[in-house]
């Protein structure tokens, strides 16, 4: 969590001194900078009469105002950005909760001239579209002033999240980009519904989407994932994009599509129901773990002086579902503390969430995995074994020497010497965790360097146990 703290803020001064250079296109963001080349690279093909106009898609509204500010900090303008209940503009200081003015300043064509009212009558009725629709920004001009104040300030890149994708007519644009692709496959197909529709003024229109990096996505399979649904969409009668990638274009063009969806089926069915009933694909919530977040800030605004009076130490247990919890042991939340200066309250810079068993071997190797598990027995009665519970000493030595070798483990560090050989270091263990997991009080800890060696940091004396949970 430390190393990821820190990469995160040389990762924003990096960002940070980019943007000082005007019209900087250039960036250490290679998903950013891939954007800014595929915007230059539509404005210079210029397609559908040059049509500059650019809709991006992504999943969360932090994203979306984070590639605001970058798009006009390297000097795009006609930039805005919509979410659920803010949105901005690239050259108003105000954010507005509005944005229906902001979409008739990016489709004036759909939003304004086809989608309203109004007294005018084109010269000839046989026109075609866009003739009329020429002849009325003339009109326009002599006739409505706010209207045209509109027409004359247009938005051409318009980044929003989700709450766009449905029920919305765009089609002045002519490029959705998805900047985060969605897990679901109908979610992706309404994105690109905003420009696909009828009396779209443009004769071609194209899609773009950013998949995760390839470690990222061998995890999550969300390519996999979205191409398999899109297949089951096509064979069901739904209007899909065959163009939405190289591999669902193949899988869409096989004649053996059907049967082998069939055999794919019939394998599922073969696992169990329960299975398939609960089967979830896996998307960007999963690593951001906003569904932990959410929860836990409103369980917090219920019971907030409750828990900020709970001491340190603090702990309970529960009996296990085997599947989810396959062996006995602890799961602890412990707390690496650093005094700010001018302050006497501690805080925390890091913490460890692990789950081990009673050798001090870890179960689980990421914490979203014993968060995962904790939330599955979250309804769960307390059970605490009554040796544990009642303070015994044999038992909480046990749990101290689990915790202090897993401690231990995660302190050892090769150091090279001078003369070449290898030393190992190991963490100093001066801190005795029973009294931590007899008492749950607060210890002195040391001031510590901002930097230093894993053994230096993974010693007892370093960390507070701020709650722990026995797994039966």
């Amino acid at each position: 969590m430390q190393l990821l703290q820190s990469n995160l803020v040389q990762f924003q001064s990096k960002i940070s001194k980019e943007i000082k250079k005007p019209r900087n296109h250039q960036s250490e963001d290679d998903k950013l900078e891939t954007l800014i080349n595929r915007i230059l690279k539509k404005r210079q093909a210029g397609e559908n009469e040059g049509n500059a106009k650019v809709l991006i898609f992504t999943v969360y509204k932090d994203t979306a105002f984070y590639l605001f500010e970058q798009l006009t900090a390297r000097g795009f303008d006609n930039v805005a950005a919509v979410s659920g209940d803010t949105s901005k503009v690239w050259n108003e200081v105000n954010e507005t909760k509005k944005y229906e003015p902001i979409l008739e300043r990016f489709a004036p064509f759909t939003k304004l001239f086809r989608e309203k009212e109004w007294a005018f009558e084109p010269s000839n009725s046989e026109l075609a579209l866009n003739k009329q629709f020429d002849e009325w920004q003339h009109w326009i001009a002599e006739n409505d002033e706010q209207t045209y104040e509109k027409l004359q300030n247009p938005i051409d890149i318009l980044i929003a999240t989700d709450a766009l994708s449905e029920g919305q007519n765009l089609q002045d644009c002519d490029l959705v980009i998805n900047y985060d692709i969605h897990w679901n496959p109908v979610r992706v197909i309404q994105r690109m519904g905003r420009i696909d529709r009828l009396g779209s003024p443009n004769t071609k229109i194209f899609g773009i989407n950013f998949w995760p990096s390839t470690n990222i996505n061998s995890y999550l399979n969300l390519q996999g994932r979205i191409e398999q649904r899109m297949v089951a969409m096509k064979l069901a009668g739904s209007e899909v994009h065959l163009d939405f990638s190289d591999t669902f274009r193949e899988m869409a063009d096989d004649a053996n599509l059907e049967q082998k969806q069939k055999d794919r089926m019939m394998e599922q069915m073969q696992s169990s129901w329960d299975e398939i009933d609960t089967e979830k694909s896996l998307g960007f919530d999963d690593f951001s773990l906003e569904t932990f977040r959410q929860e836990l800030l409103e369980e917090l605004r219920r019971n907030e002086l409750f828990y900020k009076s709970l001491p340190n130490g603090i702990y309970t247990g529960f009996n296990a579902i085997q599947e989810v919890c396959p062996q006995d042991g602890i799961i602890a939340l412990m707390g690496y503390p650093c005094k700010p200066a001018k302050s006497n309250n501690f805080e925390y810079k890091g913490y460890e969430l692990i789950y081990i068993d009673h050798s001090g071997k870890s179960i689980f190797l990421n914490q979203k995995e014993v968060l995962d598990a904790l939330s599955k027995h979250k309804e769960e009665i307390r059970f605490v074994p009554k040796a544990i519970d009642q303070g015994e000493l044999k038992s909480i030595e046990h749990l101290s020497s689990a915790l202090t070798t897993w401690l231990k483990s995660q302190a050892s560090e090769d150091e090279v010497q001078e003369d070449g050989t290898v030393k190992q270091k190991m963490g100093k263990a001066s801190l005795d965790v029973l009294n931590k997991l007899k008492t749950g009080s607060k210890t002195t800890i040391q001031k510590l360097k901002d930097e230093g060696p894993a053994s230096q940091k993974f010693s007892k004396d370093n960390f507070d146990l701020i709650t722990w949970f026995i797994v039966s």
